[in-house]
């Protein structure tokens, strides 16, 4: 938790309508809408807000992170817990190596019996996104290493995870941590403390979020498209989610 995620507009004009920083225009280029995707699975590029120098700026990172201790059959780290990242030493040094990943939402597949098949489960997917429509601002770190074939420089990530609020405890024991927008200047700029850890990553209230049941297409990374993100009907139920 967080393994994929939906981005499709990380376009400066949003990001500024939403978090209280100016990005430097001069990141921002075109063809980064090519990157947008209803369905961001691991190993793939995607658009992340970092602070260079003081100001904030665009950049493409892969998702995933290689341990030096992984190997080549090993899976990238696509998450951290915040709980522990100064106890891993992999995370160690990456605590002031920071970002954030914007996002209009993510998918999270809820375990359940399946009627009159003894202990067997299935898991149905469900897509999580903020109630307010504006876009979500999760926490990660990076890394820079070089890659061993190209010798080309990799940034890659992952995102942080804190314990589930209420209304997410019914799907998962963990969330993304979701950075208010009035704190992302404190996120990326400030030194990462014990304190500032403790005020970014406590969960959200249980109203920032709300979802709905989606299409199992949404199983496969091959699959893409706005109609992942589409309600479909589930027993019982014929409105989003919302728990308070």
């Amino acid at each position: 938790m967080c393994g994929r995620f939906v981005q499709i507009d990380a376009t400066i004009a949003r990001l500024q309508a939403v978090a209280d920083f100016q990005i430097r225009p001069d990141t921002y280029s075109p063809h980064r809408h090519l990157l947008e995707s209803f369905n961001v699975s691991p190993q793939r590029v995607v658009v992340v807000i970092k602070a260079s120098n003081g100001e904030f700026q665009l950049d493409e990172m892969l998702w995933g992170i290689r341990p030096k201790w992984a190997t080549e059959s090993s899976r990238h780290l696509i998450n951290a817990r915040s709980e522990s990242l100064r106890e891993k030493p992999t995370f160690r040094n990456l605590l002031n190596q920071k970002i954030v990943v914007p996002a209009e939402g993510f998918y999270e597949w809820k375990k359940h019996a399946i009627i009159n098949a003894g202990t067997k489960t299935e898991k149905t997917p469900f897509y999580f996104h903020r109630a307010d429509g504006s876009p979500l601002l999760m926490a990660g770190i990076f890394q820079r290493s070089i890659d061993s074939v190209t010798g080309e420089i990799v940034d890659s990530f992952v995102i942080l995870t804190t314990s589930a609020n209420a209304m997410m405890s019914e799907y998962h024991d963990r969330m993304p941590v979701i950075v208010p927008p009035a704190q992302v200047s404190e996120w990326l700029l400030e030194e990462t403390t014990p304190s500032l850890l403790a005020r970014i990553t406590r969960p959200p209230g249980n109203e920032v979020l709300i979802t709905h049941q989606v299409s199992n297409r949404v199983n496969s990374s091959r699959t893409d498209g706005p109609d992942l993100i589409k309600k479909v009907d589930s027993p019982g139920s014929s409105e989003p989610t919302l728990l308070t």
